[in-house]
């Protein structure tokens, strides 16, 4: 009895039978898994400064010269330009629905915003969001303008890539998401790569003119 015990247990068609029934449960958990990955994607929205570029104080000047840089007409005591991206790198799209309560994103510069002076998104074709311009530094006032943008809600499409050029009035400091009203999206804060020179070069030109934002070199020489 005991060796016909042990003829069964140590038969190859044993092994065969115990290997056959491990891959069907294993198979059965990756499909699963598979099945439930597919029916919840992951969402994911990713945000980071690209450049944080002082308006003042450039390399080059003189001295004796002075960098004045007005909006409307009205002299900003230190502006700044920020480039802050904003990118849905999930795996699908994030609809304007899932904003719970109609809440927009909010982005804290952490001084005065005075304008969006541009707004390009990517792919070709994509939805450009729109932006709450409430509340920000009005000419004339006292400079206590609020410092946050807000992304009302809107759709961005899986890899969409949305840049903004802010114009802001004060010292350096960080970008914070202070508001995140998302369902089902992962926010990402990606650290900043190396900033770029590009804008401190053009600016260190005698005068620039952007629209309402008049940039240009003082000298006291006679």
């Amino acid at each position: 009895m005991n060796t016909l015990a042990g003829d069964w247990w140590e038969s190859g068609s044993w092994w065969q039978f115990v290997i056959t029934i491990a891959v069907g449960i294993a198979v059965g958990v990756l499909a699963a898994w598979a099945t439930l990955r597919a029916s919840n994607p992951k969402r994911q929205l990713t945000w980071w400064v690209r450049s944080n570029t002082p308006l003042m104080n450039m390399p080059g000047t003189s001295e004796r010269s002075e960098l004045a840089v007005t909006f409307f007409g009205a002299p900003l005591a230190s502006p700044r330009i920020i480039e802050l991206v904003i990118a849905n790198s999930g795996r699908r799209d994030i609809t304007a629905a899932m904003f719970h309560g109609s809440q927009p994103l909010r982005f804290d510069f952490g001084v005065p915003v005075c304008t969006i002076l541009d707004a390009t998104t990517t792919p070709a074709g994509s939805v450009r969001p729109t932006f709450d311009t409430a509340g920000w530094l009005i000419v004339g006032d006292d400079g206590s303008g609020d410092s946050w943008i807000d992304v009302l809600p809107s759709l961005l499409s899986k890899g969409q890539e949305v840049v903004l050029s802010v114009l802001v009035d004060g010292d350096e400091k960080p970008v914070d998401l202070t508001r995140f009203p998302l369902v089902d999206v992962t926010p990402v804060s990606e650290v900043p790569g190396e900033r770029s020179r590009a804008l401190a070069e053009a600016l260190s030109r005698t005068s620039i003119y952007l629209g309402p934002i008049r940039i240009r070199v003082r000298s006291d020489r006679p």
